[in-house]
């Protein structure tokens, strides 16, 4: 597994991004839609960097700020512990990635944490698991390496103090076909990209 340990949103990560699908654009690869996923790449590897977005919504500030709690307080309820990590550069490709929320490196096990303040939503992946607007992520953490066995997803919300923790566990042999069938398109946009490249630059 290929790990960098940089600091995510930090100018080195955004730079190792340049180009780079991760796991919202790996929702684009196997979604099957027409899209200029390849035209933002190809964007991106010119310029050396991938765009800042400087928007922060309050959400999104929220899942920030709470990270690192559901993370120690995951830790303390599983007696696993996750190093904090930049990314995981693909073992199949030098355009793919995923920033995992830790990881345990000898477990195989990947955390994503997503935090919210909203108790109703909390109750909902309860019941029902993590929403499909998180299909593809969750896919692509398998995706960059067969080292990769599960994924513990987790929802954090302070306001249900009696269940502030909802931990669903993915494993790797759930997501295995749209895998393959990923990485197989991952690989094609690579060509397609180095093509393109070539044929842009005079």
């Amino acid at each position: 597994m290929n790990i960098n340990n940089c600091e995510q949103r930090s100018d080195e990560w955004y730079r190792l991004r340049a180009g780079s699908i991760g796991g919202t654009r790996f929702s684009q690869v196997i979604s099957g839609r027409k899209n200029r996923l390849v035209y933002d790449l190809l964007e991106e590897m010119l310029n050396g960097y991938a765009e800042m977005d400087d928007y922060i919504s309050d959400d999104m500030q929220y899942g920030i700020d709470n990270e690192p709690i559901a993370r120690q307080l995951y830790s303390e309820h599983s007696g696993i512990e996750f190093q904090q990590v930049g990314m995981v550069q693909s073992d199949y490709s030098a355009i793919h990635h995923a920033s995992p929320d830790g990881i345990n490196l000898e477990r195989g096990i990947i955390l994503e944490t997503k935090c919210t303040p909203n108790g109703s939503i909390h109750i909902q992946r309860f019941f029902e698991g993590p929403e499909s607007t998180h299909a593809g992520q969750n896919t692509n953490y398998f995706a960059v390496s067969d080292e990769v066995k599960e994924v513990h997803w987790v929802s954090f919300c302070p306001n249900r103090p009696e269940r502030p923790l909802v931990v669903h566990i993915l494993k790797r042999e759930q997501f295995l076909n749209d895998v393959l069938s990923g990485r197989k398109k991952v690989q094609q946009i690579e060509k397609q990209l180095n093509e393109l490249k070539n044929k842009f630059i005079f």
